[in-house]
């Protein structure tokens, strides 16, 4: 375990742009879109939800997966439902014990995103640790205090794969009408983006949420907003009202199976009922992501500021 906790905390730097495109200047405020957070989180309303614990010595297996591939103990783990009231559906999402983020702070930055963008997300994982957040099979593992860019980032991947018509291309951000209007602009906004066009459609993601909810939209706080324009545009005009605050969510991605905390006899909780993750019949089901057999983690420095990588093997 010890060895493996070493491995996970080695930062490389971001490796050498892919894309073709340079940074826009000025850089967004930062040189991030971390600037964008307070604009999202004074627009974007927050939604009535309530919460409640699993059944004891229960976990999902995907947040299981997630916790020990960091080398933690999933018995740390703390399990919860919550129902928001635009959703027939609840989230089950698992908090170790010793993150920063409290279960409240988690419903209040998850239930300002719209519903329908909500929708496309299967597990948040919140552990401690320096800031850093990847995403796998539709979880989200997001270590130490994560603001609401990084929530809105990390669900970009899940849009990016379900969230389209399939004959444009999945994912969206492969496909010939995103690459054509990429070709448009003269630059991405930021380093983090230019290392894959997944990751650039994900920071377009954050960029078309602020545009659409922040009065004035991009350009109160990057003049340049041209320079990108086709790729936010081409986002928000494909993805239709899943990016729109309002409604309801009418499809879901389904809860992964219960499993039992530990297998060890010692470590073994008392078991509460085994949880019931069946959807409910309000809403019809979206066909997850399978997991991948490792995460690839982004590290942020205190500003927010993306800066390096790291694999964690699961």
């Amino acid at each position: 375990m010890a060895s493996k906790a070493a491995a996970i905390l080695s930062i490389l730097p971001f490796a050498l742009a892919i894309l073709d495109k340079p940074v826009i200047q000025p850089n967004f405020p930062g040189n991030g879109l971390a600037s964008l957070g307070q604009g999202l989180m004074d627009h974007l309303a927050p939604t009535h939800s309530t919460w409640d614990d699993w059944g004891a010595g229960w976990i999902p297996q995907d947040c299981k997966s997630l916790v020990e591939g960091a080398g933690l103990s999933a018995s740390d783990v703390i399990p919860f439902n919550i129902h928001y009231d635009d959703c027939a559906q609840t989230w089950t999402f698992c908090r170790h014990k010793d993150s920063p983020l409290s279960e409240i702070t988690i419903l209040d930055i998850f239930g300002r995103l719209p519903v329908r963008m909500r929708s496309f997300v299967r597990h948040l994982v919140f552990i401690p640790g320096a800031k850093s957040a990847g995403s796998n099979g539709d979880n989200v593992l997001l270590r130490g205090d994560i603001d609401v860019t990084v929530f809105a980032h990390e669900i970009g991947h899940s849009l990016d794969s379900h969230a389209f018509d399939p004959s444009y291309g999945v994912p969206f951000s492969t496909g010939n009408v995103w690459i054509s209007n990429y070709n448009l602009d003269s630059a991405v906004p930021d380093p983090y983006a230019q290392t894959s066009q997944q990751e650039n459609f994900a920071q377009q993601t954050v960029i078309s949420l602020y545009d659409k909810v922040v009065p004035g939209g991009i350009g109160t706080i990057q003049p340049n907003w041209q320079a990108i324009f086709h790729q936010y545009a081409t986002l928000e005009g494909y993805i239709g009202d899943v990016i729109i605050p309002g409604g309801t969510c009418t499809h879901r991605l389904t809860d992964s199976p219960p499993v039992q905390m530990s297998s060890l006899a010692k470590g073994r909780r008392a078991l509460g009922p085994k949880p019931n993750v069946a959807l409910s019949p309000e809403v019809e089901e979206i066909e997850a992501i399978p997991m991948k057999s490792s995460i690839t983690m982004t590290s942020f420095d205190e500003a927010g500021k993306p800066n390096g990588t790291y694999v964690i093997n699961l």
